[in-house]
């Protein structure tokens, strides 16, 4: 059989780089459905956390680790100290650039937590603007709790020796020097409200959505590679071993033949 070739002296170590080539495929293909078994558990939790009753920030401290709140909604009621609000700049919005409004909010015994209320367009950030831009009083917070901004490259939190208005992160310890109370260790990215307009500044956005992304597509797309490399090498072996079956034309006879015609060719009348 024809199959049986790709085992010959021939084609042996071809052979074993295209079945080393499938059995990675094939690896590769089984490790995208074992992130995509990932990604689902993922979701399931997450999702479950984001139906349970918010974590109640007046009642119960944040916990050291915040893994468990991850998707957890979080509330807190108390009011937002708009004098000392920050900004971030460099903020971008769907290729739009902006700011996000930075707020404390204190909501007991002298603690406060940082909360990030949105994004503004640039030509919206004067002082005028953004006075306009107040929550409702006595509304409480709802939002996802995100942990500190750390400095880039493994620098420390180091605070500036004036306050400042203008920030490129939420790195509290920094933050925290011209603060006139202690701030919670993380900060909270606010939710929009039931009813909110879209277009409405500060603009919040509703929490990353859950999907399973692309490794059912990936997993399909490695399986297929294998398949083809399997396949398409069987068919090549195939074609170039029936090739070589053929009979070849005599190499006498081809010059014999190419001689006669050249010859013919100088004996014609034309000629």
């Amino acid at each position: 059989m024809e199959i049986l070739k790709i085992f010959g002296r021939k084609w042996i170590l071809l052979t074993i780089l295209v079945a080393l080539s499938m059995v990675l495929f094939v690896w590769l293909g089984f490790w995208q459905l074992d992130r995509l078994d990932q990604k689902r558990t993922y979701n399931a939790t997450m999702a479950e956390r984001w139906h349970q009753i918010p974590f109640d920030l007046n009642a119960v401290l944040l916990p050291q680790n915040l893994d468990d709140l991850e998707f957890r909604r979080i509330q807190a009621e108390g009011y937002f100290d708009y004098a000392n609000q920050i900004i971030l700049k460099s903020q971008i919005y769907y290729d739009a650039p902006g700011i996000a409004l930075v707020t404390p909010f204190v909501f007991a015994e002298g603690r406060a937590i940082l909360v990030a209320r949105g994004w503004v367009p640039a030509d919206q950030t004067s002082p005028q603007s953004l006075a306009q831009m107040v929550e409702p009083s006595g509304a409480p917070v709802i939002g996802l709790i995100k942990p500190s901004q750390a400095p880039p490259n493994g620098q420390p939190s180091t605070p500036p020796d004036t306050p400042q208005a203008e920030w490129f992160r939420i790195d509290i310890p920094a933050i925290q020097a011209q603060m006139p109370y202690a701030l919670e260790p993380a900060w909270i990215q606010q939710l929009p409200e039931t009813g909110r307009p879209i277009d409405k500044l500060p603009i919040r956005e509703e929490p990353m959505a859950l999907n399973e992304g692309n490794h059912m597509s990936y997993a399909v797309q490695w399986f297929s590679f294998a398949l083809i490399a399997g396949f398409g090498y069987i068919m090549l072996v195939r074609y170039r071993e029936r090739l070589a079956l053929r009979p070849q034309p005599d190499e006498a006879a081809v010059a014999g033949a190419a001689e006669q015609s050249s010859v013919g060719q100088r004996l014609s009348p034309e000629s």
